[in-house]
C-alpha cells in the first residue's frame, strides 16, 4: 500500500494526461495579459534637454533683461555737445540694443565700406578678364604669339657675346659648311708689366 501511493502522481499524470497539460497551460496563461504602450524615452529625454536648456538659456536671459530694464533704464535725449561726434552705438534707446550695435553687430560705415571694396574689387576682375579677352583678340587678330617672359641684358656684356659669336661663325653656315678650316687666330699678347 504505501508502495502505490509514492506511485500515485506518477499514475495519474499517465491516466489522465489532458488534465494535468490542461492545469499547466492554464497556470501560464491566465486573464491578465501585458499591454503593448509607446516607449516614453523620447517625451522624458525631450522635456529633461527642454528643462535643462531653459535653466540655462532662458532663465539668465531674463535675469540680465530684467536688470537692464529696471536697474538701468532707456537713454534719454540730451543736446549733443559742440565738436563731439556720437558713436553708432549711441543712436539706440535701449542699453541691450546699445550693447549689441557696439560688441556684436558691425557699425552702418564698416559695412558700407566693405560692400564699396567688394564692388570696387568686381570692377578691377571684370576690367582684367576684357583686357585678356582683347588681347586674346588682338593676338589671333595679327598672328602674334605669346612672350613668356623677358630677360634684360647689359649692354656691354651683349655687344662683346655679339662679337665673339661674329668671329666663332666667320666661314660657316649650317647649311653649307667649308671645306678648310679658316687659319688659327693668334692669343692676344699679355700685357706687360
Amino acid at each position: 500500500m504505501v508502495l502505490f501511493s509514492k506511485f500515485r502522481p506518477l499514475l495519474q499524470t499517465v491516466l489522465k494526461p489532458t488534465e494535468q497539460l490542461q492545469t499547466i497551460v492554464k497556470r501560464w496563461s491566465s486573464e491578465r495579459r501585458m499591454k503593448m504602450m509607446i516607449s516614453e524615452f523620447h517625451e522624458r529625454k525631450f522635456f529633461d534637454m527642454f528643462h535643462y536648456y531653459f535653466l540655462i538659456g532662458l532663465v539668465p536671459t531674463f535675469c540680465v533683461v530684467f536688470y537692464a530694464n529696471v536697474f538701468i533704464g532707456q537713454a534719454t535725449l540730451t543736446e549733443i555737445p559742440d565738436g563731439y561726434e556720437p558713436r553708432h552705438w549711441e543712436y539706440y534707446k535701449h542699453p541691450l540694443r546699445r550693447f549689441m550695435a557696439r560688441n556684436l553687430v558691425q557699425p552702418f560705415d564698416e559695412r558700407y565700406e566693405i560692400s564699396l571694396h567688394s564692388i570696387y574689387t568686381h570692377v578691377m576682375r571684370d576690367k582684367m578678364k576684357a583686357l585678356e579677352r582683347k588681347v586674346r583678340r588682338l593676338e589671333h587678330a595679327r598672328g602674334d604669339a605669346k612672350g613668356w617672359y623677358y630677360r634684360p641684358t647689359v649692354d656691354h656684356l651683349t655687344e662683346l657675346e655679339q662679337k665673339k659669336a661674329a668671329e666663332r661663325g666667320e666661314g660657316y653656315s649650317a647649311m653649307m659648311a667649308p671645306r678648310e678650316l679658316p687659319p688659327p687666330q693668334t692669343w692676344p699678347n699679355p700685357p706687360k708689366n
